[in-house]
């Protein structure tokens, strides 16, 4: 319990004021809420470093260990900065900053005394929520987040009170109330403040980090560990008709060169036309596209229109000018049916043709064989398929491993492989007969979400295909994978894999719990693109949508002050409201009425008098209607101090008898 001296402190003392358990313990349990949601994102011992610091903070609020000496703690905080920075060779950025903040406000805690320490370390706690949302921008985060606010702000609230003894319900029904408060003040700001161009939240590569999905180079085994993740790649929104699922074809990075392991890019400059001959009309939709991390952004074969700050590669892959850090949406066109690079440079169909003679010597001899065998190109396509198709080879997740000559060993060997190994082994084949052939990595298919009616794509739709090209018809998609597993291209990939891999579409789950997870997607889709990606564009159709009148920056701050004051000034009232005095009880109006006909005759009833000590002064002036009035006061005394059975005509007859009084 609070001391006498501590009741007495002058209000500039208070801060040095040596806090009591409870706010002691409130803090700790505020920071490890604050705080465990980054355990997944902080080193092991970085972990460990805020679990025994704070429990050794508890245990010395309960006397169980001594304060830890300052000739130790000093120590400490060198060799934490000293750690932070061999783990990542830099204390600023997003991760580095991140565990230097975690180890400070950590070994905070081991000297934490007094009331000013406690206010620091809620301060920390307020600004490490915020930090969350440089990992994730879910509503799960900002649910989470915003849970948390309030109980900081509850925590704030009892380390201000100062006592021993606290109500946990009160005083997170108080934090409760005070950020439901600031929610219209914060909805206000987040409509009206100014958009700069870019999105919401904005960080670099560096400070990102972790960031999966696609890469530039595809070497067998590489996709199916991608498969593997559940996460979302992007979503779509059609303007029409959903292409079938066979048609779904995203187009990601293209691979031209290989050197006997790895497919990677090779570097082509943008092209300024795109010359790509049409046979149906166009296909529109808008992508929302998750963090990648890369420069490539994912559309449909073949994709026939640019997205602002991006770029057309001769090979038709549509690449962003800066990293894809950040949730991204862009409006989109695409031809299902087309002609593309029928007049493509002798340079480039040079470089693919090229492989390493020294490596996958079987395949290399096998594919020169069917040059022999066949005159027309096509021919030889179709025999490559067919023995795909007819011999038995496999699509599966769990391959076996590949030696050196992987691709000798998977096409005359195991024969077991996912995308990669077809579609790496196949474009090998076509380059040994003499047939130019590339890899295009991307993803296949993808989940309709019939609750939002969007299609969601995820990393587990990846998926890996070949392009040849032939005279007088350009580069043309060849999917090997279609001719061993033609349901992976048709159904989707959990219909391709057995029970035991197939664990991918919610549409598979039971179909209650897949309308909840449908539901729920469908709300972080919403979220994404009016809170996530609520950019100038966005800002400037809802308010003109409003009708308001609010064209330009100079009528948003006009209305945001406006509206920030009118909020401000109902809450001003609300309080003047519920502060205002209780209504006086009818029976005190009365009395208060009988008062005032009293005092026209110099009869003033005193402040410390009672009502029979009044009669009586009145009784002794001679007062000629003073049974009358002492009436009135014994009906007054009933009402106010007796049982409320007769309240009612007990009033009425107070009220006749003050009517009657003749003064």
């Amino acid at each position: 319990m609070k001391t006498a001296s501590q009741n007495n402190l002058p209000i500039r003392s208070i801060a040095d004021e040596v806090a009591s358990r409870s706010s002691i313990f409130a803090v700790c349990l505020c920071f490890l809420i604050s705080i465990t949601p980054h355990f997944s994102n902080l080193p092991l011992w970085v972990s460990a470093i805020v679990m025994v610091s704070v429990g050794w903070r508890c245990l010395q609020n309960l006397d169980k260990i001594r304060e830890m000496p300052k000739w130790v703690l000093i120590p400490l905080v060198l060799f934490g900065g000293i750690g932070v920075f061999a783990e990542y060779w830099t204390i600023v950025g997003r991760d580095a900053g991140l565990a230097l903040l975690a180890v400070m406000t950590s070994f905070k805690f081991l000297e934490s005394r007094r009331h000013r320490d406690l206010l620091i370390l809620v301060f920390l706690c307020y600004f490490l929520i915020a930090t969350h949302f440089l990992f994730s921008q879910s509503i799960f985060t900002a649910g989470l987040m915003f849970a948390t606010l309030v109980v900081i702000t509850a925590t704030l609230i009892t380390i201000n009170q100062r006592e021993d003894r606290i109500d946990l319900k009160q005083l997170l029904t108080s934090g409760a109330r005070l950020v439901g408060l600031s929610v219209p003040l914060m909805l206000i700001l987040f409509i009206l403040v100014p958009r700069v161009p870019g999105p919401l939240w904005g960080i670099s590569n560096e400070q990102r980090g972790g960031v999966t999905g696609l890469s530039d180079h595809m070497s067998p085994g590489q996709i199916s560990n991608l498969i593997r993740s559940n996460e979302v790649a992007f979503r779509v929104d059609f303007e029409d008709k959903v292409p079938s699922q066979s048609m779904l074809y995203w187009r990601g990075p293209v691979m031209a060169n290989y050197n006997g392991s790895r497919w990677y890019r090779a570097r082509r400059k943008g092209q300024n036309r795109l010359n790509i001959t049409v046979t149906e009309p166009a296909t529109k939709y808008t992508v929302t596209l998750e963090p990648n991390g890369e420069y490539w952004l994912l559309a449909l074969d073949m994709p026939t229109k640019l997205v602002p700050d991006s770029l057309m590669t001769k090979d038709f892959q549509l690449v962003s000018t800066k990293k894809i850090n950040d949730l991204t949406r862009y409006s989109m066109e695409s031809h299902l049916a087309y002609r593309v690079g029928k007049n493509e440079s002798p340079e480039y169909l040079e470089l693919t043709l090229e492989f390493p003679a020294n490596r996958n010597p079987e395949t290399i001899s096998f594919g020169k064989s069917l040059a022999q065998r066949f005159d027309r190109n096509e021919d030889i396509i179709d025999a490559v398929l067919t023995m795909y198709r007819e011999q038995e080879y496999f699509y599966t997740l769990q391959p076996p491993a590949l030696g050196e000559d992987a691709v000798d060993e998977f096409l005359f060997g195991t024969r077991r492989g996912f995308c990669e190994h077809f579609a790496g082994s196949f474009a090998l084949l076509m380059r040994a007969a003499g047939i130019p052939a590339r890899v295009v990595t991307g993803y296949q298919g993808g989940e309709y979400n019939n609750v939002g009616n969007y299609l969601i794509v995820r990393q587990s739709d990846a998926h890996a295909w070949t392009e040849v090209w032939l005279d007088n018809k350009g580069w043309v998609r060849i999917d090997p994978t279609a001719a061993v597993s033609p349901s992976r291209i048709e159904l989707g990939l959990d219909d391709a894999l057995s029970d035991d891999e197939s664990v991918f579409r919610i549409q598979n789950r039971n179909p209650l719990f897949g309308n909840l997870l449908y539901g729920w997607d469908n709300m972080q889709h919403s979220w994404n693109d009016w809170v996530i990606n609520y950019d100038e564009r966005k800002q400037r159709n809802f308010l003109s949508k409003l009708e308001l009148g609010i064209e330009d920056w100079s009528d948003m701050v006009f209305a945001l002050i406006f509206l920030l004051l009118g909020v401000t000034g109902f809450y001003w009232l609300i309080v003047r409201f519920r502060e205002r005095p209780p209504r006086p009880e009818a029976y005190e109006i009365l009395f208060k009425r009988l008062l005032k006909k009293l005092s026209r005759r110099g009869l003033q009833k005193r402040p410390s008098e009672d009502s029979r000590a009044f009669l009586e002064r009145v009784a002794d002036r001679d007062f000629p209607q003073r049974e009358q009035l002492a009436d009135i006061v014994e009906l007054y005394n009933r009402i106010k101090y007796g049982r409320e059975d007769d309240t009612n005509g007990r009033l009425n007859s107070m009220r006749t008898l003050i009517k009657s009084l003749q003064l």
